[in-house]
């Protein structure tokens, strides 16, 4: 211990500090993005339509379409604004229903929803008034945006952490290979004379 800390201290990194420092700060990078809040939507619910109120990309839209990225959660807030009976509905491509809220009527009263974005969303709707107050919702994710493949399954999204990740396991994998082939190379140094 004492001989890695002169060496330390001295600049000299050496290989196995150097690995546990790149694999701990790829871990810690990794842990960090996983504890991101679910992304919220906030809408206005009356019969002439859901009202986009926020994130900005979405204000002020009539029936705004949710874009959305499968595997991640999110967060529907909504308040009844007529005061008429509404609930949120999120139904797949057959209008089967993949999530429902109770019908509330009180003006001013609120919902929230959260869900894990899946492939076979395709819309919400208020149960009640679904001809009207009606959107899409727009899944992504994967190599192909998303879309279908010719297999019918919707490809996975990697995030560049996972690669940062990946990147450090095979560093720290590949390195002490790499640091015998150097030694091999160019001698440690530590050749000792032999006395006659």
């Amino acid at each position: 211990m004492g001989s890695t800390m002169s060496q330390r201290q001295s600049g000299n990194l050496t290989r196995r500090a150097f690995c546990t420092t790149l694999t701990v700060g790829s871990v810690s990078g990794m842990s960090s993005s996983t504890t991101a809040q679910a992304e919220t939507f906030r809408l206005g619910g009356e019969v002439a339509a859901w009202r986009g109120r926020a994130p900005q990309s979405i204000a002020e839209q009539d029936n705004p379409t949710l874009q959305v990225e499968a595997g991640q959660q999110y967060r529907v807030v909504w308040e009844n604004v007529d005061g008429q009976p509404h609930n949120f509905v999120i139904l797949d491509a057959n209008d089967n229903t993949l999530s429902k809220t109770e019908i509330i009527q009180e003006q001013g009263a609120t919902q929230t929803v959260t869900f894990t974005a899946t492939p076979e969303m395709a819309q919400y709707i208020c149960e009640v008034h679904p001809t009207t107050m009606v959107g899409e919702i727009q899944i992504s994710g994967g190599a192909d945006g998303g879309e279908m493949g010719e297999d019918g399954g919707v490809g996975l999204r990697i995030s560049p952490i996972t690669y940062l990740f990946a990147a450090a396991v095979v560093l720290a994998v590949i390195s002490p290979i790499l640091f015998a082939l150097l030694l091999f190379v160019i001698g440690t140094g530590d050749r000792t004379r032999r006395v006659r």
